[in-house]
Parts: C-alpha cells; sequence; structure tokens
C-alpha cells in the first residue's frame, strides 16, 4: 500500500510533520524572543518609574538656602583676614606652577547680593606651562577662587622664536558671607 493509495494517511502525516516543526521552532527562536521582550519590557518598566520620580523631585521646589555651601566662601570674618587668606593661597599656587610674583594689590571689596567680593590683582610672570598650572590651581581651590582680567604679555625678541617667559596680570576673587541684610 502507497501514500497515493490512502490520501488521508498522507495529509496526517504532513500535519504531524508540520506540527513537530513548529513545536521545534517555538521551543528556540519564538521562546527566546519571547524571553526577551518579557525581560526588556521589566526594564522599561523599571525606566519609566525612574523617570516618575525624577519628574516628580524637578517639579518640588526644595527650600534653598540663602547663602552658598560654606565650601565655596571664606569663613564669616573680617576682610582683612580673608584678604590675607587669598593673598596667602595666591601665593602658595604660584610657588606650586613655578610663577615668579612681581606683585600683589588689594582690590577693594565688593557686595554682591548676599556675599562680599574680596579680590587682588596679581602681576607674575613664567612660562607657558606655569601660568597653565598657576590659573588651574586658582580656579580649582577652595574656598571658590575666580579669575578675571587676565592680560598676557611675550617678550619675543624675534618673530620666529617662542618667547620664554610671558608677564602676565590678572584679577582673583574669593566671596565671604555678606552683612546681613
Amino acid at each position: 500500500m502507497t501514500l497515493a493509495e490512502r490520501p488521508a494517511f498522507g495529509r496526517l502525516a504532513a500535519l504531524a510533520i508540520l506540527a513537530a516543526m513548529l513545536a521545534l521552532f517555538c521551543g528556540g527562536p519564538i521562546a527566546a524572543y519571547c524571553g526577551l521582550v518579557i525581560e526588556n519590557s521589566d526594564a522599561l518598566a523599571d525606566r519609566a518609574a525612574l523617570l516618575q520620580r525624577y519628574r516628580a523631585l524637578a517639579g518640588t521646589k526644595t527650600a534653598s538656602p540663602a547663602m552658598p555651601s560654606a565650601a565655596l566662601l571664606y569663613a564669616d570674618m573680617p576682610e582683612s583676614q580673608v584678604s590675607a587668606l587669598l593673598q596667602e593661597t595666591v601665593k602658595n599656587a604660584a610657588a606650586a606652577a613655578h610663577v615668579q610674583v612681581m606683585g600683589l594689590q588689594v582690590l577693594r571689596g565688593e557686595a554682591i547680593g548676599s556675599a562680599t567680593r574680596i579680590s587682588v590683582r596679581v602681576r607674575a610672570g613664567g612660562d607657558m606651562a606655569s601660568l597653565r598650572g598657576f590659573v588651574y590651581a586658582i580656579e580649582t581651590a577652595r574656598p571658590l577662587l575666580y579669575t578675571d582680567n587676565l592680560s598676557i604679555q611675550s617678550h619675543a625678541t624675534l618673530p620666529d622664536v617662542a618667547p620664554s617667559t610671558l608677564d602676565f596680570q590678572l584679577d582673583i576673587s574669593g566671596f565671604k558671607p555678606g552683612p546681613p541684610s
């Protein structure tokens, strides 16, 4: 007896083979895909919850202090002491960066909002690397220092020769809490 004589048996065999192939296919790649989709949907739900928390935090107003952090300001002391501390910081930074300080001038204090700005004007000399090191040391110092009005002058004798020394001047400011208003 052949399959041609019994067409129903041939159809049943083809359906059985198709069912086996579908079972193998569903057990392999489709199951892995479904697992990946479930895993990613859980991660997406976690990210959505995190986003909602961030939006809630961004929407709430936190009580901002009247003064910035103490690490950013000098202590509440007389301007002369703050000026002396600022000068000492500048001298230490200059020594570490191999900068020769030629002059240090204390500028007038200025009330800015709820803080007082104490400034010094520095005239110094050095090469480009020492200038870079000096400015970096000042800008990363704590309490926070602010550099302003940088001017650089070179002493090149020949047009094609890079100058070995530079004269530069800059203002460096620190801040302390101002008088209570």
